[in-house]
Parts: C-alpha cells; structure tokens; sequence
C-alpha cells in the first residue's frame, strides 16, 4: 500500500471536535497492527504445496515420514512452486532421489522440463528428512557418499569440474530450433537452468515442450555420435537421446537432444558417422529420464566436457545462438537466444515464452548423391 499525503486548500473548520482529531491516529495506528500481525503470519504460513503420495498401505515409515515433512522442507528452501514428481529411494528406504516439478505461477500447471534434483536424507537423530540441492556448495561429495552414485542419474553430473568456474565468453552459432519450420513451441527452461551439477553446466541449455510428442528436427547439419531409444516411454530411469557430432566448429561439438520416444529415431539415422542435414527428422519428443513431461533438452557441448556417453550423452552447455530467434542478438554469430522473461529479469536481455521455427530441410549439395550417409 502506499503512503499519500495531503495538504488542504484552506485551515479546519475551528468547530471540528478536537476528540475526532485524536481518534483518527488511534484507529490507523490499530490498522497498521492488524496489518503487520496477519501480514508476518502470512509471510510464515506455507503456501500449500501438493506431494502426490502412494497409498498409505504402500509406504513405509520413513516413507510416510518424507511426504508428511516435505512440504514444509521445500518451503523452508524458498521454493513454494515446487510439487513432488518422482521420488527414488534407495533399498533402506533412507535416501531417496526426488524430481521436484516446478509450476507456473500464473496457471499452477507444471512446466515440461527437466526437474530440480533434490537428494533426501534420513536423519535417525534428528527424526527428521534433510534435503541436499544441486546448488549446495558440498552436493558433488556428498552425492558420492549415496547409494546412487551408480545410477543412470550420476551421467548429468561432473564431479570433477570447478564449481567456481562458470560459462566462458565462446558463442556458437547456426542452429535453429529443433521441430519443424512454421511450428511454435514453449520454452520451459533456458538460463535458468539448474538440473544438473556443477549447475553452469546447464547454464545455456534449452528445454521446449508443447505437450505432444513433437517431430524433433536437427537444429544444425552434424554426424550421429550416439543414440538410444529402447527405454519405455515415461520411463524415469531410462533416458532416451541422440547426439550429433559437429565437425565445423573448432574444437568439434556435439548436439545433445535429450528425453525421446521409444523407437522414434529413424532406421536411417541409426548408424553411427551417418550424416544428417539441418532440418531432418530425428526422433519424436517424450519424457524417458529425468524429465516432468513431453519435451525436449537441447545443448551443445565440447569435447572436453563430454562424458563417456554410456547412457547418454551430457557435459557443459556452450553458449549458442539460433538463426531464427530474434532477441538477446549476437551480431557475431547473427542469431539469439531464447530466453524466459523470468529469466531476462535477474540474468539479463530479453524474455518470451513461446517461440516460431525457422527450421526447414535444405539437403547440402552432395545431398542427391549421398542423401544420409557422409562420413
């Protein structure tokens, strides 16, 4: 609310009663108490946050313990737009993975993305749950010290990197985004991004979503690397993916396309040095993995990042730009970059939501002649 003032045209009324003088500050003064007591008490009551559970007769105790204590936790981490999508625990039912879900603050709906990972540990002499982000200082060592430091999830995170070091000033362009021309997408994440550890590792990686299952295009010209697309779709411990390999950057990148459907990558395309042209079909979008809906994780990283790809390909998000974006332009590479205007707000330029590709198939000139495989 905010404070006016006001100065008369001409002095009182002398006959005014000089009691009403004194009753006015009394009675704003009570306002303002009844102000501040229900405002603090507002400030401390937790918004509600929904954990969807299974039936009690399916939980264990610690289990039933972790959902009852939960909502108060992730309001104690500042994050009331949070709400449980898949919880991993382990054989003791002591530690558990949880896929937090963030929703939209305008509509409540949850965004289709990566999730936030939160590890949950049980604390026998507190009688409590303590949650772990990926953005605490000690989350790498400790995660080591879990029994999943062997799951499919570890492949996200770099244990070794500087947690200090952060993007560098190296901008690759070219791309263009990765469905079909004409079409509009969501974007659900960008530089927002913290679902992977060191959490600058994701840092300019992209997430769009539409709800389908959208036909997944390349963004740019590059030779398959990598693919995998035997995990069920919806399966949250199995990530599907594909990862083309981009020989005309210097040092060579590599476009990782993260979370497709199950047998969606074209018979053509399943061989490895295969060539693909910008524009090309790839896969079909879902949501195998780390993921809280229908949707794609877009980034490009160098070799000196890139890990083994046993399950899937991952490393540090370069900072890149698409053709047919056409905000937080960078004159170099004659491209932009999507950017949420949540985003924009605290990390800076421009911010839109939903985004029109410019992204059709022109096959290279070779094309007729050898119109897949160039190795």
């Amino acid at each position: 609310m905010s404070q006016q003032t006001y100065t008369p045209n001409t002095e009182p009324s002398p006959h005014k009663n000089h009691a009403t003088k004194l009753w006015i500050p009394i009675i704003l003064l009570a306002l303002v108490a009844v102000y501040l007591i229900f405002g603090e008490n507002s400030i401390k009551t937790p918004k509600e946050i929904i954990i969807p559970t299974p039936p009690p007769e399916q939980q264990t105790p610690l289990e039933t313990l972790l959902y009852t204590q939960l909502p108060e936790l992730i309001h104690n981490v500042g994050e009331d737009n949070w709400t449980l999508d898949n919880v991993q625990f382990n054989e003791a039912r002591t530690q558990a993975v949880l896929w937090m879900a963030e929703n939209s603050p305008e509509t409540g709906e949850t965004l289709a993305r990566e999730p936030e990972l939160v590890l949950a540990i049980w604390d026998e002499a507190a009688g409590s749950w303590n949650l772990h982000l990926t953005s605490d200082p000690e989350f790498n060592d400790f995660f080591l010290t879990t029994d999943f430091k062997d799951s499919e999830i570890v492949d996200r995170f770099n244990f070794e990197a500087d947690p200090k070091a952060g993007p560098t000033s190296v901008v690759y362009g070219g791309y263009k985004l990765p469905w079909q021309g004409g079409l509009t997408k969501r974007l659900t994440w960008s530089v927002g991004h913290t679902s992977c550890t060191p959490t600058y590792y994701c840092t300019h990686a992209f997430d769009f979503a539409d709800g389908t299952m959208f036909d997944l295009t390349a963004a740019k010209g590059g030779y398959v690397y990598h693919w995998r697309d035997t995990c069920n779709n919806g399966d949250s411990s199995c990530t599907n993916s594909i990862t083309l390999q981009d020989r005309t950057t210097n040092p060579w990148t590599y476009q990782i396309y993260l979370h497709i459907a199950k047998n969606s990558i074209p018979a053509s395309v399943k061989i490895r040095g295969v060539y693909v042209w910008q524009g090309m079909k790839i896969a079909n979008v879902d949501d195998t993995g780390a993921s809280t809906g229908h949707h794609v994780h877009f980034m490009v990283v160098e070799q000196t990042t890139l890990n083994a790809c046993t399950n899937y390909c991952f490393g540090k998000a370069m900072d890149i730009t698409f053709r047919d974006v056409d905000i937080n332009w960078d004159a170099a590479t004659q491209g932009g970059r999507p950017r949420l205007a949540e985003e924009a707000a605290w990390y800076g330029g421009t911010g839109r939501t939903y985004y029109l590709s410019g992204n059709t198939f022109k096959a290279g000139p070779w094309s007729w002649i050898f119109p897949f495989n160039i190795k």
